[in-house]
């Protein structure tokens, strides 16, 4: 399965992956689009209609706001991490969008809440795996929560690696490299790799380089 080459391409994707997954009995999931420009606002709401329906949809600190004022009438509850007491039950799907200050512990306790029905988190896990993400607590913690979790779609390019790491279910883990302008798939894994495996892949530009691609972001995301 080739990279995406659009932002609109790889909401696709992950729009199928998710019903895919979801199909396949998956019921604890994530989903990780990087972007140079767009929202997880924007990345959420094309994937929401692949969960079962109604669906309460709760926001980092303030994100609900933009989501009221870029999605207009939606028949979604909305909420602020702040409102999680008016979550109530009516609802076939949780989801958590853009959360990845709140403590490991909290979401934890919204995968419990959800039980046996779908608990999606989209954009949670900003950073390489193992890095930073969901929770800054204990990494025993992060490790043991995200064991749980099915990633039907996973994409993130780096500042200073030539690399992007992908996933979409059912398919492995992917890295592909950046080689004369064109990204070609170098390794794969049914495994996540490790920020160990991921470092093979750094290199060091040179210093106007280096400051270019911290304002500008990784270079495959530069149109999106």
């Amino acid at each position: 399965m080739p990279l995406p080459e659009t932002f609109t391409e790889a909401l696709q994707q992950a729009q199928l992956a998710v019903r895919n997954a979801v199909a396949a009995g998956h019921t604890r999931l994530q989903v990780e689009i990087q972007t140079g420009r767009c929202t997880s606002v924007a990345i959420a709401q094309p994937i929401l209609n692949a969960l079962p329906q109604p669906l309460t949809v709760v926001f980092g600190t303030g994100t609900a706001d933009l989501a009221y004022n870029t999605w207009d009438q939606v028949p979604h509850k909305l909420l602020n991490i702040s409102e999680r007491d008016y979550i109530g039950t009516g609802w076939q799907s949780l989801v958590l969008v853009d959360a990845s200050s709140i403590d490991v512990d909290e979401v934890e306790a919204l995968a419990k809440r959800a039980g046996n029905r779908a608990f999606l988190m989209v954009n949670n896990w900003p950073e390489a795996p193992g890095m930073t993400g969901i929770g800054r607590g204990r990494e025993s913690l992060r490790t043991q929560f995200r064991s749980t979790v099915e990633v039907p779609y996973f994409i993130q390019a780096f500042r200073y690696r030539p690399v992007v790491l992908f996933r979409r279910y059912p398919d492995p883990w992917q890295l592909w490299q950046e080689k004369d302008g064109e990204y070609q798939l170098i390794e794969s894994s049914e495994s996540l790799f490790t920020p160990k495996q991921l470092a093979r892949y750094s290199q060091v530009p040179d210093p106007l380089q280096a400051v270019n691609r911290f304002f500008r972001g990784p270079r495959f995301f530069e149109s999106w």
